[in-house]
């Protein structure tokens, strides 16, 4: 019986180093796997709370605002002085800003002019030389001086765009050419005095974000105050910032609360603020028109009172008066303020679905390194607890406990673990964020830097999480052993059995099989578990190879998709409404032109319906997303030109009852059939509008409806005109052809915007170059996951079975052939492992495209055959390369020492 033992532990800390040492590869082999899956837990999360940092960042420095407010009546002085007292806010500032038309390279093109703000608020950001200060300097973005070739010191002139500026839902005729409008700024050359982002929309001009949004350039400029021709004009908007929300994370939950109180105390003012505006605005209009009756009001009052005729001229008088009182009155609707946080800007709104998304990415890929890092440690411990066999019955003789034995393991296990999860950290939230990521999100956003946030509680959790399962894995291995007696553990063990596999009971199988194909047989089925591990290994290494390539072969083909399945159309051209007609009439005259389909087309803002969202909740979250709004004329058919249909191929049309929206939108908010969708237009009318159906859709957000649709959603009488101002063209030729003919309306000035769908398609797969990152990471990452599981696998099979191959050595089998006897049944293994990770592949790639959740995209999986070609050979590249590296240990086998008989 053993006795307690009363010795230090030196000895067995000793034991504990050794085997540190003396198991590098196994211990390299966990470590590498820990590494690989702490690196991807803290890389990407770090990218998702960089990412969002550095728009928060972004937004304190240039003071960006909180709420913002817009009324239909426009806001005056009094407004902003009231929206300084609501208690929680911090500063209030009155904006004026105009929609504009310039000439960029000789081409017409839409800007969104803004006044800088005497109190500092939503500046924009400076990248070079300064901003405006007098009257005619102007500060533009990088995107406009590089598509115009203009410089610093340069000058250029803009004029008010009055079709812009009318919504289709206003009163104003559409005929009306608005060429007598007066505009917000004063006119004249302005010089460019500096380069700057504008922090409304962060959005990389040149990035893939930019690119399937679909929407026309529209040029971002800033001038000064002083360049307001009428200072006593009222505001289009106003921005508001909280106090304490800077100190805060905009994405944060203290921040909404923050928020939700101070849109409250607004909220509670806007009353008796759009009572006031209004009053104030009928009056100025009433005295306007007034003046017109002062000549017969000054007629009347000469008249002797005497004069019969004067009562009645009197009575007249009155009578036009109150009939203008009636139609201003009439004409002039009730103000009312649309207050919006920072969730409806399109920029805040894509970079929380950037982070989100990154982050599920960063949940997702480790749980794929912690389940083989588990195995490999299963495996792994149990070897080195079978070598050490005869060493723990030892221990055990000698009186150490079981726990003290077990040391040796969890020490060993520990240690791998922690060099492991300390390189990942080191490289995941240093190193990947600050070589890889920030490269990534400047292909996307335009943001002047990303702070490197090192989040520790990620980076500890992460290798805490591997340590608890792989040191548990550990005690599980080391349990079954140390619970035998001395004697049994001094004892060699008896060599498994083998067993009748299933091939020898179909003999037409098992007879023609040669004598290394049976012996191959039989030990796949003798060694069960490190074929199971190897075929897990291979299969998560092609299903990850697969998943990439598929992504890239998606995302690819997302374009063409667009262009050859929905959108048939091969140019979109945007005109002024009052330009329309003409441009119509050179188009239906152009031999080049098939066919064309005029529509009203303009920028929408879709949130969830009053009383409803898009978790069936009765409170909408704040959620908003931008579309293409597409009012198509009673009479026109989209036949030829959309082809629209659900994601399973049935056809949709359009109807009077509601409108069409796309699969993105639809997504986002839980639309279906029949369900109900807030609609706000340009002039930021809103509308309840019914879904009608839900059309495939790829690249950007729409929604469609008919003039009819249009006319009931908005309430707009028979009497206002539809303003046409857009074309889908259909043309003859090929795609150079077709490219050429959209340059050539491009350089027409009637022309605000033309996008052709070639062109498109080709600059598509270079924007893209995100998606080609991403597959790169995803490919590495697999292919270290199946480098280390099969060569750990590989040469724990050698370690086991040395005395079998130093028989068959001394057997007289020859190098070649002791190299077929082991790779035979590795390059098997692999083999049944890429059969099962392609279709597995298949199936992660939904998932994956389903967390990528990028805004505007519907990325469907498409794979194409090449994709599963490449991701088979190169699993079965790795395995091969796997097979050569053991091949050494395999000749450097020792027949003497494997042989000879325990002692």
């Amino acid at each position: 019986m053993a006795t307690r033992r009363k010795t230090s532990h030196a000895a067995m800390w000793k034991d504990a180093w050794r085997a540190i040492r003396g198991n590098g590869k196994r211990f390299a082999a966990i470590a590498v796997i820990c590494a690989v899956g702490v690196m991807m837990m803290g890389g990407l999360s770090s990218v998702s709370v960089d990412l969002k940092a550095g728009l928060d960042e972004f937004f304190d420095g240039q003071s960006m605002h909180d709420v913002s407010i817009v009324s239909t009546l426009g806001l005056d002085d009094d407004d902003i002085t009231a929206l300084r007292g609501v208690d929680g806010v911090a500063d209030a500032a009155g904006v004026r800003s105009e929609s504009a038309t310039t000439k960029v390279d000789g081409r017409q093109a839409s800007a969104t002019v803004t006044a800088l703000n005497d109190r500092g608020l939503d500046l924009p950001y400076l990248t070079d030389g300064r901003l405006p200060e007098a009257a005619h300097e102007i500060a533009v973005t990088r995107q406009y001086l590089a598509n115009s070739g203009k410089a610093l010191g340069d000058t250029l002139e803009f004029s008010p765009d009055a079709g812009a500026t009318a919504s289709a839902a206003s009163s104003a005729s559409s005929d009306s050419s608005g060429e007598d409008a007066s505009g917000t700024f004063a006119d004249g050359a302005y010089t460019i005095v500096g380069t700057v982002v504008d922090p409304n929309d962060i959005v990389n001009p040149d990035g893939p974000l930019a690119l399937v949004s679909g929407a026309k350039t529209v040029y971002a400029m800033f001038v000064s105050a002083d360049a307001v021709a009428d200072g006593d004009a009222p505001y289009t908007s106003a921005v508001v910032t909280v106090s304490g929300a800077a100190d805060l994370d905009t994405y944060g939950t203290d921040y909404d609360g923050l928020l939700a109180e101070a849109k409250s105390g607004i909220e509670a003012i806007e009353s008796e603020r759009t009572r006031a505006r209004t009053e104030t605005v009928r009056d100025d209009a009433i005295d306007a028109a007034m003046a017109s009756l002062d000549s017969q009001r000054k007629a009347v009052d000469a008249m002797p009172d005497a004069n019969p005729m004067k009562a009645a001229a009197k009575q007249k008088l009155a009578d036009a008066e109150q009939a203008i009182r009636d139609k201003v009155n009439d004409a002039v609707p009730d103000a009312q303020w649309i207050v919006r946080d920072r969730a409806a800007l399109t920029s805040y709104a894509d970079v929380k679905t950037e982070g989100d998304m990154i982050g599920r990415l960063g949940k997702l890929f480790p749980i794929l390194f912690l389940v083989i890092a588990i195995l490999m440690s299963l495996t792994a411990v149990a070897r080195m607890v079978e070598e050490d066999r005869q060493l723990i019955g030892t221990y055990k003789a000698l009186g150490y406990t079981r726990g003290e034995t077990m040391v040796k393991y969890l020490m060993y296990s520990l240690a791998a673990c922690l060099a492991g999860g300390l390189l990942g950290d080191l490289l995941g939230l240093i190193g990947l964020p600050f070589v890889f990521t920030r490269r990534m999100l400047k292909i996307l956003y335009v943001l002047p830097s990303y702070p490197l946030i090192i989040n520790w509680t990620v980076g500890v959790g992460g290798v805490l999480l591997f340590v608890v399962l792989i040191c548990g894995s550990a005690m599980a291995v080391c349990a079954k052993s140390l619970s035998l007696q001395p004697a049994e553990l001094l004892r060699p063990k008896a060599p498994k059995a083998g067993r009748t596999t299933v091939f020898e009971r179909i003999g037409f199988v098992w007879n023609h099989l040669s004598f290394l194909g049976k012996v191959t047989a039989r030990n796949l089925f003798r060694y069960k578990s490190r074929a199971l591990m190897v075929i897990v290994g291979v299969l998560g290494c092609t299903a990850l190879m697969t998943a990439g390539f598929g992504m890239g072969s998606s995302a690819l083909t997302l374009m063409p998709r667009q262009f050859e399945e929905i959108s048939t159309y091969d140019v979109m051209a945007i005109t002024k409404p009052a330009d329309h007609d003409d441009a119509q009439k050179d188009l239906d005259a152009d031999a080049a032109v098939t066919g064309t389909l005029p529509l009203h087309l303009e920028s929408g803002t879709l949130s969830a319906a009053s009383g409803s969202s898009s978790d069936g909740s009765s409170d909408g979250d704040g959620t908003k997303i931008t579309a293409q709004l597409m009012v198509v004329p009673d009479g026109e058919s989209v036949d030829g030109y959309l082809n629209l249909h659900t994601a399973d191929g049935t056809a949709l049309s359009l109807d009077d009852s509601g409108a069409i929206v796309s699969a993105n939108a639809a997504k986002t908010f839980g639309l279906a059939n029949g369900g109900t969708v807030n609609l706000a237009d340009a002039m930021m009318n809103a509308a309840d509008v019914t879904v009608t159906g839900v059309a495939q859709y790829y690249t950007g957000n729409v929604v469609i409806m008919t003039e009819t649709a249009w006319r009931t959603a908005f309430d707009v009488d028979a009497d206002t005109d539809l303003a046409v101002n857009a074309d889908l063209i259909k043309l003859d030729g090929d795609a150079d052809a077709r490219i050429a003919f959209a340059d050539g309306l491009a350089s027409q000035d009637r022309y605000l915007s033309v996008s052709s769908s070639d062109k498109q398609m080709r600059d598509f797969a270079r924007s893209f170059m995100i998606f080609f990152v991403m597959i790169g990471f995803i490919v590495t990452m697999a292919a270290i996951l199946a480098v280390v599981v099969l060569y750990t696998l590989a040469s724990t099979n050698i370690s086991e079975r040395e005395r079998e191959l130093a028989t068959i050595k001394v057997l007289g089998f020859r190098r070649r052939e002791v190299h077929g006897y082991v790779n035979k049944e590795m390059l098997l293994l692999s083999a049944i492992g890429i059969a099962l990770g392609l279709p597995s592949g298949r199936l992660l790639i939904g998932g994956l495209l389903s967390m990528l959740d990028l805004p505007g995209m519907n990325i469907v999986p498409n794979v194409a055959w090449y994709c599963y070609v490449i991701a088979a050979a190169l699993a079965f590249l790795f395995t091969w390369l796997v097979s050569r590296a053991t091949n050494r240990s395999l000749d450097r086998i020792d027949m003497v020492g494997a042989l000879k008989s325990p002692e």
